[in-house]
């Protein structure tokens, strides 16, 4: 396993806006390798990790991520020191890891690296679920599909050296010379000593998690030898030939996870007599929509095929039809003079449906690529965006108002006063610092008041829950504190950072126009990834290419 891939592509959550980078993170410490002398390497860098009084402990920088409905997930931005050391171990350790993350026999997130996309993803796409269902679902007469509650926040730190090393042996021993206990410390310490949960957002997570449900793998197919089924993180779907060894299972289950702490979700477990819907009848009817090209054709077409997913939206309120729906228009050629509607239709999902947003603008920008002698309705969009603003920001909301910003920033559109006093209030990193680069482009109508953000311009809060903001502010000079204006220069491991001009937010003016940074893969859907979607525009006129 390769650390800088890692570093580069398993390190920030893969929702957040695309100048949220970890490039040049990567890339130094990649070097360090280098060093003959790792002790002389600045703060703990280079320290071997053998005394718990060596390591700093930290918090996360929190991103409320908007998922559908109601619906909200709070995603994890680690303090890098940490996470370096965390990761570091990983890749040290990997032939001592990886049998214990290997060999189940529903395990369909598996940990593999990979050399794209991101650094540590499963061993199969989350789009195959409906053919590993096919392969399993033969011979049997009913499934039993389950997860796991609140899993990455159930998750008992403690219980990653029960998983490599057995229960006993790891309560007999609880120093840093086994592993497991270092990746128990590292995970505890990155998050302000806390021993339940895990950061949502690193590839460092999966690994972990993978950890704890291979060994709840091996006791179900221990008392089931001839099991069918598959595992998606901690999502079930077995198969079974009689209703009986379904209910067994599922108390097998139950009691495996229970040993680490873990409990399945009584509301979403169901044991299902076959045959069942292979997918949710939403995707079924939007699959088999059809675009034409012509121009008047195809304009009647998208507001048909808008209509039916607002009509399927409102039918399955607990589903991501419209984050699909749009997500699969990306190969589809839009004819220039349906390009004012085409915007207009996308727009009209994100107030209802705030975590379109993202989609909605990638939409924009990719399609405007394609276009050569079209506008960006920038009126009606900046509208949009600074409604968003205001109504988001001081709920904290923070994917909201981070991709609003975002999207000011791509399209150079103004933010209206109103939003920018709503702004100002945001105890939040990511739009702070967006925020700060649209003031930096002329883009704000009035003063942005820093005041809330002046009380992280100190060492401390390097390693508090701001500390992404605390260090750009630094690193970029867009504030300054009124007095220690060298607060990161006394802390040995960000100055190193801050020396090697390590920056983990890309300012606009350093954008390339033709290459603008467009939203990262994002899952609209739990149990689709819409880059790898099934062509969804089978019967039209022209073809579909998967880019």
């Amino acid at each position: 396993m390769e650390l800088k891939g890692l570093l580069e592509r398993g390190y920030f959550p893969k929702e957040l806006p695309k100048p949220f980078m970890t490039r040049s993170f990567a890339s130094l410490m990649d070097t360090l390798s280098d060093y003959k002398e790792p002790e002389k390497i600045p703060g703990v860098f280079g320290k071997e990790i053998i005394k718990k009084s060596n390591i700093p402990v930290a918090k996360e920088v929190f991103y409320s991520l908007a998922r559908v409905g109601l619906k909200r997930r709070q995603l994890s931005i680690c303090n890098p020191v940490l996470f370096y050391l965390l990761a570091r171990e990983i890749v040290k350790n990997w032939q001592e890891i990886k049998p214990a993350v290997s060999g189940s026999n529903f395990a369909a997130t598996e940990p593999e690296f990979k050399s794209d996309g991101r650094a540590i993803n499963g061993k199969y796409s989350q789009n195959q679920r409906v053919e590993l269902a096919k392969k399993n679902r033969i011979g049997a007469r009913y499934i039993l599909t389950t997860d796991i509650s609140r899993f990455y926040h159930s998750i008992y730190t403690h219980s990653i050296p029960w998983a490599l090393h057995g229960k006993n042996l790891a309560k007999a021993n609880r120093r840093l010379d086994s592993l497991g206990n270092k990746l128990d410390y590292l995970v505890r310490q990155g998050q302000d000593g806390q021993t339940v949960g895990i950061p949502i957002g690193p590839d460092t997570s999966l690994v972990i998690a993978e950890l704890l449900m291979h060994s709840v793998d091996k006791e179900v197919a221990k008392n089931f030898p001839h099991i069918k089924g598959h595992r998606f993180i901690d999502d079930y779907e077995l198969s079974f030939t009689n209703r009986d060894e379904a209910e067994r299972a599922y108390h097998i289950l139950d009691a495996n996870l229970a040993e680490f702490e873990l409990a399945l979700n009584t509301k979403k477990t169901y044991i299902s007599k076959l045959p069942v819907r292979l997918e949710s009848n939403w995707l079924s009817e939007l699959r088999q929509f059809q675009i034409r090209s012509d121009k008047n054709t195809q304009l009647s077409d998208l507001e048909s095929y808008f209509s039916l997913a607002f009509d399927l939206y409102n039918k399955y309120t607990d589903e991501s039809v419209l984050q699909w729906a749009i997500s699969c228009l990306r190969s589809v050629p839009i004819n220039e003079e349906n390009w004012d509607s085409f915007q207009r239709l996308l727009m009209l999902c994100v107030t209802p449906e705030p975590s379109c947003l993202p989609f909605v603008l990638e939409q924009i920008l990719l399609h405007k690529k394609k276009l050569s002698n079209v506008n960006v309705l920038k009126d009606e969009l900046t509208f949009l965006l600074n409604n968003i603003i205001i109504k988001h920001a001081e709920l904290r909301h923070s994917s909201e108002v981070a991709n609003a910003l975002w999207g000011c920033l791509a399209f150079r559109l103004n933010v209206n006063s109103n939003a920018v006093n709503k702004i100002s209030a945001c105890r939040d990193s990511c739009v702070a610092l967006l925020a700060l680069d649209c003031e930096q482009e002329n883009l704000l109508e009035s003063s942005l008041n820093k005041t809330l953000w002046d009380n992280y311009l100190n060492t401390d809060a390097l390693y508090g829950d701001q500390w992404l903001l605390s260090y750009e502010m630094s690193l970029k000079g867009w504030m300054k504190p009124k007095k220690n204006q060298d607060y990161v220069e006394k802390d040995p491991n960000f100055s190193f950072l801050k020396e090697n001009n390590v920056y983990f937010y890309l300012e606009r003016n350093k954008w390339d126009d033709d290459e603008l940074p467009i939203t990262p893969s994002l899952m609209p859907y739990d149990n689709y990834d819409h880059y790898s979607y099934h062509p969804l525009f089978r019967g039209a006129d022209y073809s579909i290419s998967k880019e």
